[in-house]
């Protein structure tokens, strides 16, 4: 296997030249993972004809590469690229790909097989056997030794073949968009604007006298007023419920809650107390009705969390596709909910969205057919 090892810049140059031209950029990376962090070691990287192993740390900057896999119009293609995307994306100072093609996410949505690794994937598709001799060895150690040079391109070299039988088979099936999708959901979702507090967030709230219940609202009101950035030094869920069974008095009171950080106390300690006395103070005018305690389990949980953990194996296994994908323990978890709140199996359907609601809804809704005698409500 030929493969060069770029570590100056002027060969830098020249390989960003190439890795520019091409619509996809084949790539992996090799990092060590310490106390102080993870350090970047080498660039695999391929716009399918030559490959480029990139010397990380003898290279400062890696700014042409920075232009070739930062470009709106190419694809990166990887296999379990969570770790590889954020180390170059970091690495390089640019944005996450607007395409990602993931061969381990294209195998579960092509087959019923998760997580499944690089070297049986090039087993299962391309009939080669490779053993994994370097994978533990001192990637930050100059010079690399030859050997350990080829096994870090080889991850490269079969990746072009992997991808074209990967995506010939998909689009056969009609899940190449799919593919692309399910790949960048991989990397995480930017995350959710938090909702509001609530009471109901609070399982003990039950427990409170009125002038607990009264501190309470006025704390769950407090903090939904914080701005974003100030709720990292406000108290936890534990914290603010130890604040409305305390009700303390003073500063010194608030300061010895252990669930109540001290930098809570310096920026809010004042106007918390002051609060604390106004709820007190106007607990015995406030009409509040005693908190039912929720339970800890339901019938209709129970049941909807059954039927569907049979639907997601049923409809994974008549449309081939690995569950931990098509249907991940998070969204059976949000699909439950939905379903006991609507009271039918079929009202978490809605959850569904993005790539899963095109590839999903008629087979989810075949399978929760069957399900129709057994309400929830």
């Amino acid at each position: 296997m030929e493969f060069e090892l770029i570590s100056d810049p002027q060969a830098l140059a020249r390989a960003s030249a190439e890795l520019s031209q091409g619509e996809f950029v084949y790539l992996d990376t090799e990092f060590d993972s310490a106390r102080e962090g993870v350090r970047l070691s080498l660039v695999q990287a391929s716009a399918g004809r030559a490959v480029y192993v990139i010397d990380a740390l003898a290279l400062g900057d890696l700014s042409p590469l920075a232009a070739a896999l930062g470009r709106a119009d190419v694809t990166w293609v990887l296999h379990a690229g969570l770790q590889d995307v954020a180390l170059l994306t970091q690495r390089l100072a640019i944005a996450r790909p607007a395409r990602l093609f993931d061969t381990q996410v294209a195998w579960a949505l092509v087959s019923v097989e998760h997580s499944t690794s690089l070297a049986y994937l090039k087993y299962r598709l391309l009939g080669i056997r490779g053993e994994k001799a370097h994978q533990s060895d001192d990637w930050i150690r100059r010079p690399l030794p030859k050997a350990q040079l080829a096994y870090a391109a080889d991850d490269v070299v079969h990746l072009p073949d992997l991808h074209r039988a990967l995506l010939e088979q998909s689009q056969r099936q009609g899940r190449s968009e799919a593919i692309f999708a399910a790949s960048l959901e991989a990397l995480g979702n930017a995350p959710e604007p938090a909702a509001p507090l609530a009471l109901d967030a609070f399982r003990n709230a039950w427990q409170l006298e009125r002038e607990g219940q009264s501190v309470l609202r006025f704390l769950v009101d407090w903090y939904n007023e914080l701005a974003p950035g100030e709720r990292s030094s406000a108290p936890d869920i534990k914290g603010l419920f130890a604040i409305a069974s305390r009700r303390p008095k003073t500063l010194d009171e608030l300061g010895a809650l252990r669930a109540v950080p001290r930098r809570t106390v310096g920026m809010h300690g004042r106007s918390l107390v002051a609060g604390i006395q106004r709820a007190v103070a106007r607990a015995g005018s406030l009409q509040l009705e005693p908190i039912e305690p929720p339970p800890y389990a339901t019938r209709a949980e129970l049941l909807a969390q059954g039927l569907l953990e049979a639907i997601r194996a049923e409809v994974c296994v008549e449309l081939v596709l690995a569950p931990e994908i098509a249907l991940p323990a998070r969204l059976v978890r949000k699909m439950r909910e939905a379903a006991v709140n609507g009271g039918r199996l079929e009202a978490a359907a809605e959850c569904m969205t993005g790539f899963r609601e095109p590839l999903l809804r008629e087979a989810f809704f075949r399978a929760a057919a069957r399900y129709a005698d057994l309400p929830l409500g």
